[in-house]
């Protein structure tokens, strides 16, 4: 568990890649209140295939619709920093362009924005209907060490 001020980071398992795709390996973890009650998850992504680089991002998550609002993605990636700065220096994040909470989430984590890619044909999310992602790039600051509990 990985505690942070205003959620904690329960660790479930290393899911693997698929190179087929440019899928690679990623850490699950889902995202508590301190009471333990499971809001969301956030996922970190460990390659930099072009799917993570353009489509996908290194990080992706998603708080569970009655607990929207209360910026629990900002603090969840906080809360991950550390972790993610003992592999990367820079992460890439991305969004749909309509998807406003998730891009106010990335600019109040101070990332940079770089550009908005159109999804190659041979990208699986094109085939989901996906045609273009607002790319970011965050380098995370460690504000704390996030004690592990």
């Amino acid at each position: 568990m990985i505690c942070g001020e205003f959620v904690d980071l329960s660790f479930k398992m290393i899911c693997p890649g698929d190179s087929r795709y440019g899928f690679v390996p990623f850490y699950h973890f889902s995202i508590q209140l301190h009471d333990d009650q499971v809001i969301g998850h956030i996922n970190f992504k460990v390659g930099s295939t072009p799917h993570v680089l353009f489509c996908a991002g290194h990080i992706g998550y998603k708080i569970e619709e009655p607990f929207r609002g209360h910026s629990y993605a900002y603090h969840s990636c906080k809360t991950l920093a550390p972790f993610i700065r003992s592999i990367y220096d820079s992460v890439i994040l991305t969004t749909a362009p309509d998807n406003y909470p998730s891009i106010r989430t990335i600019e109040k984590l101070g990332a940079t924005y770089l550009d908005l890619y159109p999804i190659p044909k041979e990208d699986p999310n094109y085939e989901k209907g996906t045609r273009l992602k607002c790319r970011y790039e965050w380098e995370p600051v460690i504000e704390q060490l996030s004690p592990i509990c």
